[in-house]
């Protein structure tokens, strides 16, 4: 029977995972987590739980969000889902009458940075993985070390479309707590990784 318990995984295995997600490469993606899911006797959700860069605090859901692949998004924001509702949607449940389905644990994991994959997808102006994450539950008003939130990141990068569309949709949600993408006194810039140009910057 698969442990739910997340299995020590190697360093070269976990960057192979995270590289995987950053350059979008779905299918060998998902079929590399099946042969290590029956390997380990695990689950793909166990195991992208444990695929988290040891330094950086990066997840591949950060890598796929930070260049912006909504076909890789959405496969680990579905396997990474808790085992009883990945067989459904991730988004957000809108009947009244139906549980909620719980987030990606994913979905809010902040690196060492505390930047989180929305931060990420909002830096790099993909409206598309911003709207894909935020339906499936991720905060736009967490801020990281350098005091912004998503909406803040998009507009450190100029990325004014991601901006207009977040301000609509947190709208009423608490802008005033963290939604003025204000820079913190001796906040910086994150100093990027190497990605696919302009699309794939990440910070820190």
């Amino acid at each position: 029977m698969p442990t739910a318990t997340p299995p020590p995984l190697d360093p070269d295995t976990i960057s192979e995972l995270l590289f995987l997600a950053r350059v979008g490469e779905t299918l060998e993606l998902k079929s590399t987590l099946s042969h290590l899911s029956k390997s380990l006797s695990t689950t793909p959700s166990t195991l992208l739980l444990s695929s988290i860069d040891p330094d950086t605090g990066n997840s591949t859901l950060h890598m796929a969000s930070a260049n912006g692949h909504t076909e890789t998004i959405h496969t680990l924001l579905t396997l990474s889902t808790p085992p009883a509702h990945n067989s459904t949607t991730t988004h957000p449940n809108p009947s009244s009458t139906s549980p909620p389905i719980p987030p990606s644990p994913l979905i809010n994991l902040s690196n060492s940075s505390l930047n989180t994959p929305l931060h990420w997808a909002a830096l790099n102006g993909h409206l598309d993985a911003v709207k894909m994450l935020s339906d499936a539950g991720a905060d736009a008003q967490l801020v990281n070390r350098a005091g912004r939130d998503a909406r803040g990141e998009a507009e450190m990068g100029g990325k004014m479309e991601v901006v207009e569309w977040l301000g609509v949709r947190c709208e009423g949600q608490g802008e005033e707590e963290g939604l003025d993408g204000g820079l913190e006194e001796g906040g910086e810039v994150g100093k990027g990784m190497e990605g696919e140009g302009e699309e794939g910057r990440e910070g820190d």
